[in-house]
């Protein structure tokens, strides 16, 4: 007798919800060991009003959550790592593969730290290949994670540069653009505190040129942002 897997698939664009469902469906359909029922969601509301109302013999066992929700109307919860925890909290067991279009490794590792998922996937990466073979390692107890982060990470690791957290979260704000004077109100550091930091920042990174958008160049090269 086959296994049942209830899954839940919660993404905001119905047509990614079909194309899933039409996935799992065809590349499962003939598995000697696997069968699904599946239900989706497009919401942060529709999601945790139907977790809360769940049966316990219909729970979930896996959720596919896009990361990139909008905000809850009626909810206070502002991502799908927050509808992420919170799922965890009601169903224990459950495993979740978390699906994202951010390719960051900052973004990526706080995915990580914050929420624990089972799987995690680049929504560029993911065709039904990827999709089917995400979902067989999860059932069976093994973490996945797509193609693309694995290189991000592997290239991180390889590093022999040490940065710390201030140096991180320096980087992230360079990118984003921010000036001197914003940077003085972010960090705990005076001007020539900062100008300190970066220049030492520059030197660990290889970067030759004075500008921030080298800095920041380099740093993405390096896989550190």
């Amino acid at each position: 007798m086959k296994k049942v897997f209830n899954i839940l698939i919660v993404d905001d664009h119905p047509m990614i919800i079909e194309g899933y469902s039409n996935t799992i469906k065809w590349h499962f359909k003939e598995h000697p060991v696997f069968s699904f029922n599946i239900e989706s969601t497009t919401s942060i509301d529709e999601t945790v009003n139907l977790v809360n109302n769940i049966l316990p013999q219909n729970k979930f066992n896996l959720v596919l959550l896009d990361i990139s929700l909008p905000n809850g109307n009626t909810i206070k919860m502002h991502s799908g790592e927050d509808l992420g925890l919170f799922i965890k909290s009601k169903l224990p067991d459950v495993k979740i593969i978390a699906i994202t279009a951010l390719n960051d490794t900052v973004r990526l590792l706080n995915i990580i730290k914050k929420l624990g998922p089972h799987g995690l996937l680049i929504k560029s990466d993911t065709d039904g290949e990827v999709l089917t073979t995400a979902i067989k390692n999860v059932i069976k107890g093994r973490d996945y994670y797509s193609h693309s982060i694995v290189e991000l990470f592997k290239k991180r690791v390889s590093q022999n540069i040490v940065l710390d957290d201030l140096d991180i979260q320096l980087l992230v704000e360079l990118s984003n653009g921010a000036k001197m004077k914003e940077l003085q109100e972010l960090f705990p550091l005076t001007k020539s505190g900062l100008e300190k930091r970066i220049r030492l920042l520059r030197k660990k990174i290889g970067s030759q040129d004075s500008s921030n958008r080298d800095l920041v160049i380099k740093a993405k090269e390096n896989g550190f942002i």
